[in-house]
């Protein structure tokens, strides 16, 4: 009366064998009706000359392309061949395994559509298994001669190899297709330098003492009417009652005293020189709006000091 609980059925991960097994059987159904299946699928790596040195004499050689250059070739035997030409001419396969011959350039014809079909499906095949980028961007090119002239037209290196029987479904005839591109460039992961420490109050007093500021000399401020103002002309001189090239002040942007400097001229220019305050004078304390610091410093009352003054 308890039943199993069944979860959600698990995805199988597509693996590399069965992504290229699946690329093919897709290939040959849409380029001649032909039903196959993949019986066995393997790779390795080698050296052109050894791969070369090691193919059957009967196998069909047709040249793979990347970027315009020869880049690699697709071997197909004879029974494949005679299965794809049986396909399109009689529309079903024979009984028996067809004879060894040369191949023709009628067999790389009719097996064009063959091949075109498993290049074009193999990179979204392979996508995220150790395939991908291995067949990215190639297109089929013209029939090969033999191993020999293959070797003169194929740069030497590393070639990964994928080979690949499949079953025809008929007298149990097998075929077989290989594929041979130069193995990808290994990217190379650019050394990272360590971290330098940083000393934070250095570069804190840096980018402070970096920074831009606007300071005001002002030599003498008054206060005139605006009628005054604008009857001033040119040549008109404006008396600048008690003060001298010493009265300078170095003036914030917030209104603040920073410094007293004296007026004068660097290279031609007006300039202004930092300098000391001069201690306070009696006189300078006395009246006006001076009267309550100079009571504060004396420790007396404001009104003392003006009927002292």
């Amino acid at each position: 009366m308890a039943g199993q609980v069944k979860g959600p059925p698990v995805a199988s991960p597509l693996t590399t064998s069965r992504a290229v097994r699946l690329a093919l059987v897709k290939a040959a159904s849409d380029a001649g009706g032909l039903v196959l299946t993949v019986a066995s699928t393997g790779d390795d790596v080698g050296r052109l000359d050894d791969l070369l040195g090691g193919l059957d004499t009967g196998l069909m050689l047709v040249g793979i392309h990347r970027k315009g250059a020869l880049a690699g070739f697709v071997a197909v035997d004879m029974q494949l061949r005679a299965a794809m030409l049986e396909m399109q001419t009689m529309g079903r396969l024979s009984d028996h395994a067809a004879d060894d011959r040369p191949a023709t350039g009628t067999d790389k014809a009719l097996c064009d559509p063959l091949l075109a079909g498993f290049l074009a499906a193999l990179p979204p095949a392979v996508k995220g298994t150790g395939y991908e980028g291995w067949v990215d961007d190639v297109i089929l090119g013209d029939r090969l001669a033999d191993s020999r002239l293959a070797g003169l037209l194929l740069k030497d290196g590393d070639y990964r190899v994928l080979r690949m029987t499949v079953d025809l479904g008929a007298a149990d005839r097998q075929g077989a297709v290989l594929l041979a591109l130069p193995m990808q460039a290994q990217p190379v992961a650019e050394p990272v330098a360590p971290a330098k420490a940083v000393d934070w109050d250095s570069a804190f007093a840096a980018a402070v003492h970096g920074a831009p500021a606007s300071l005001t000399a002002r030599l003498h401020q008054f206060t005139m009417t605006l009628g005054q103002a604008q009857s001033l002309r040119v040549g008109d001189v404006v008396p600048l009652p008690g003060c001298t090239v010493s009265s300078v002040r170095l003036i914030a942007p917030d209104g603040r005293t920073v410094a007293q400097a004296k007026l004068g001229q660097l290279a031609g220019h007006r300039a202004v020189r930092i300098e000391l305050a001069p201690p306070a004078q009696m006189h300078d304390l006395v009246g006006g709006d001076n009267a309550a610091d100079m009571a504060l410093a004396l420790g007396i009352g404001e009104e003392e000091v003006l009927e002292g003054a």
